[in-house]
């Protein structure tokens, strides 16, 4: 919310300057962004009138003007702006003036010439440029010699607030007030008369309301016989750009000036260009508006709309329609004014690509009692500027369906309790009727209405932070908090989830956390087979559905380090993926996973360091670290799987116990331009539940016999994995230890189409020395069930 500092002190005026008033208001929680000043510094700048104006005899583009500035004779000043004429108004800078720049203006000769002063542009005075290529034109009524900072009201600021979407009431010059006027007790007061320019004359336009939850109040009338050729005044525009507006025309920016002045969005029809009753109902499926930035929109069933005869004409609380905007050549007017229900709008706007000050502010919702006095105030704005008759209002209210004023209880005790201070009774009802809240004492403590326009107000804490922000956070005391913790002891049958990640980083790698919200067409990519969760209100249509993966967000994590030239990327990510689950309340299924990739060298460049990339093994160690850490590592099977978003020839599922548990690879090849990286990408996913539940360390006595090893050499099939010949390997023996691989051989001596594996056998009985006929027994059946399960052949 952007705002004039002197347009709210005409509303309450504190006695705090422009730094003060701007930190009070963030400290009562209306955070100030920024605080411009309108104009630049300058002095001894007037309003002159150009009297007369010459050619100059020596230069082509230069001008020589007399301008009346006020005093006994005219300034005789050169000008070379385009725009310069006789009987202009302009900003006259006198000599002595010092412009913005410390530019400062003397006499001065100019080709010849003396000229005593400048004519300003907009520009030169410390303005927004205005777009025009020459003189700031002042309006033909300001007066001759008066100061310009004055004229143009230029010792003012510009406010930005930034407002929590809570406090929608603060989305006007008039709610910032009242919010001013509570915090500093200085005194608040409408700054004009509120009159009703209603006639008598019937309103012509018949309105019909298909839902009276959705629109619970209507209200119209017509206006007629008033000046076309009108224009917005100088404070007018002064003021909406002040906030951030641009002024367009006279209707536009009255109704402009009421949104930002009193809160309430409102609209007008051409009244020629309207067929038949004003409607307020819910669009047809596949209707057509073009809106009045020329946008064409296609409507959903469940849009409310402003329709006539025709068809819809505007989309309500948004935006209205071309085909009924008014132009130059409108002669009747019909404005409204309404209440929409939040519901009935929230998500309209974003749905259609539109976000617009009507919008923000019926999303975070409209006080209900507004529209009569805001329609007022523009019908009585309008008439001052440009005449006319005004008919009665007509009005459709549903009192049922408006939103009902909040009563909550405050009690004594809490405000000491939460606040952790005491504070009397009479200055706690002075802060609520400075709030503008109902009061009802009761034996407990008080009774609370809210006013219509806080919404916010639902429980006593709400109570006890408005409390807190008016009386000053800076005035409650400093009390230690005294929060004994009982921490609960870690069983040692779980690891804790920082216990992985400190172990990632000491390999390297760094934690990423990014959006559970991802691209539909990349989620499609990545994990075609999985049923995912579109967003119903997405904030932007790259951020539309829920992962299903931690790969989308690793990647473009990874695309934006590549973009940004750092070639070598080790990054990981823990958090929740999401399979859409009808069944369940939430609509889907939350698993924790953690993830990571990896691209690039091995290594840092260094003279010390081998000069290679990264690679599926590489990538391996760093999954088994994690697996080990668990002692999880002997239970995991590296199976090859067929995913669609990994190589299928480097790419393995990690099986426990018959369940898949994550999955591993290198990142599809037709995938890397899709996904915006380059290079071989490298990447992991595990289930948290897997590897966060360990094996408890049992001991054992350390056989003091000796151990006996023997290594076998088998040549098996090349398209036989080696965790199939481990399988077989492994038989049920209390005196086969372990079983190792220590080599692999294809060449010379092997068929193209095999491979050779070298094993090694540890074996060693805990109890006593084995002889060898039990170690040639072993063996016999370690090759036997070698050859029955995988055809392996001892080499």
């Amino acid at each position: 919310m952007k705002f004039s500092e002197n347009w709210l002190r005409e509303w309450t005026s504190p006695e705090w300057d422009t730094n003060t008033l701007s930190e009070e208001l963030s400290l009562a929680g209306l955070e100030v962004d920024g605080v411009e000043p309108v104009a630049g510094t300058f002095n001894n700048v007037v309003v002159g009138h150009v009297v007369s104006m010459e050619k100059h005899p020596d230069a082509d583009k230069l001008n020589v003007t007399q301008v009346d500035v006020g005093e006994e004779e005219n300034l005789q000043i050169v000008c070379g702006a385009k725009n310069v004429r006789p009987g202009q108004k302009v900003c006259c800078a006198k000599v002595g003036a010092k412009l913005p720049g410390d530019f400062k203006i003397k006499k001065a000769k100019l080709r010849g010439v003396p000229s005593h002063g400048m004519l300003c542009g907009a520009t030169e005075i410390g303005l927004p440029d205005d777009g025009v290529d020459g003189l700031y034109i002042l309006p033909a009524d300001a007066p001759i010699g008066m100061d310009v900072r004055d004229y143009l009201d230029l010792d003012d600021s510009s406010i930005d607030v930034d407002l929590t979407p809570n406090r929608a009431d603060c989305f006007s010059v008039m709610g910032i007030a009242r919010d001013v006027h509570a915090i500093s007790n200085a005194p608040f007061a409408v700054p004009f008369t509120e009159t009703s320019p209603a006639g008598d004359k019937p309103c012509s336009v018949d309105i019909q309301i298909a839902d009276s939850t959705a629109c619970p109040k209507y209200l119209g009338c017509v206006v007629t016989g008033f000046d076309a050729q009108a224009t917005t005044p100088l404070w007018m525009k002064q003021r909406l750009e002040r906030s951030g507006l641009r002024p367009l025309s006279l209707v536009v920016d009255i109704t402009n000036y009421v949104l930002l002045e009193m809160g309430q969005p409102m609209h007008a029809f051409d009244l020629a260009k309207l067929q038949g009753a004003v409607q307020i109902r819910y669009a047809n499926e596949g209707q057509k508006l073009t809106t009045l930035d020329e946008k064409e929109i296609v409507l959903a069933s469940d849009t409310l709309v402003v329709a006539d005869d025709s068809g819809a004409i505007a989309l309500a609380g948004v935006m209205g329609g071309l085909s009924t905007s008014v132009t130059d050549e409108t002669s009747e007017i019909f404005f409204e004014c309404a209440h929409f229900s939040r519901l009935s709008i929230v998500g309209k706007a974003r749905k259609y690509g539109l976000h617009t000050d009507s919008s923000m502010r019926f999303e975070r919702g409209v006080d209900p009692q507004l529209p009569e006095r805001a329609l007022n105030r523009a019908l009585a704005l309008f008439t001052e500027i440009a005449g006319g008759e005004v008919s009665s209002v007509k009005s459709i209210i549903d009192e049922a369906s408006l939103p009902k004023a909040q009563t909550i209880e405050l009690r004594k005790a809490t405000i000491s309790d939460r606040l952790g201070v005491e504070i009397d009774d009479s200055v706690v009802e002075e802060i609520f009727e400075r709030l503008q809240f109902g009061i009802e004492k009761t034996g407990a403590g008080w009774m609370m209405s809210a006013p219509s326009f806080r919404f916010d107000m639902a429980i006593e804490m709400d109570l006890i932070e408005e409390i807190g922000r008016v009386y000053g956070y800076n005035n409650l005391p400093e009390t230690p908090v005294h929060a004994p913790m009982t921490l609960n002891e870690l069983p040692e049958s779980e690891q804790e989830l920082m216990a992985l990640k400190n172990a990632l980083v000491q390999r390297g790698y760094n934690e990423v956390v990014t959006y559970s919200f991802v691209e539909e067409k990349k989620q499609k990519l990545i994990a075609p087979d999985l049923p995912y969760v579109l967003v119903q209100n997405p904030i932007s249509d790259d951020m539309k559905a829920m992962r299903t993966t931690l790969f989308p967000g690793l990647l473009q994590s990874i695309a934006y380090n590549q973009n940004r030239q750092q070639p070598r990327v080790r990054i990981f990510e823990s958090g929740l993926v999401f399979y859409k689950n009808d069944q369940d309340s939430t609509g889907a299924t939350q698993i924790p996973m953690v993830g990571g990739a990896i691209v690039g060298k091995m290594a840092a460049s260094g003279w010390d360091e081998a000069d290679r990339a990264v690679d599926f093994f590489d990538l391996k160690g760093d999954v088994e670290t994690l697996l080990r850490m668990s002692h999880q590592l002997g239970k995991i099977r590296f199976e090859r799987c067929n995913n669609p978003a990994l190589h299928p020839g480097q790419s393995a599922a990690l099986v426990k116990e018959g369940k898949e548990i994550g999955i591993m690879g290198q990142l599809h090849p037709s995938l890397v331009k899709e996904m915006g990286v380059s290079g071989n990408v490298f990447m992991f996913q595990i289930r948290q539940d897997s590897i966060l539940t360990m094996d408890v360390p049992a001991a054992s006595a350390i056989s003091k016999f000796p151990e006996t090893q023997r290594d076998l050499a088998f040549v098996i099939d090349e398209s036989v994995e080696v965790q199939k010949l481990l399988d077989a390997v492994h038989v049920e023996s209390q005196i086969l230890k372990t079983v190792e691989i220590f080599d692999i051989y294809r060449g010379q001596g092997i068929e193209a189409h095999q491979k050779s594996v070298a094993l090694t056998l540890k074996i060693q009985h805990q109890d006593r020395t084995l002889e060898d006929a039990e170690v040639d027994e072993l063996v016999e059946v370690i090759l036997k069930s070698a050859e029955e399960n995988v055809d392996a052949k001892l080499r």
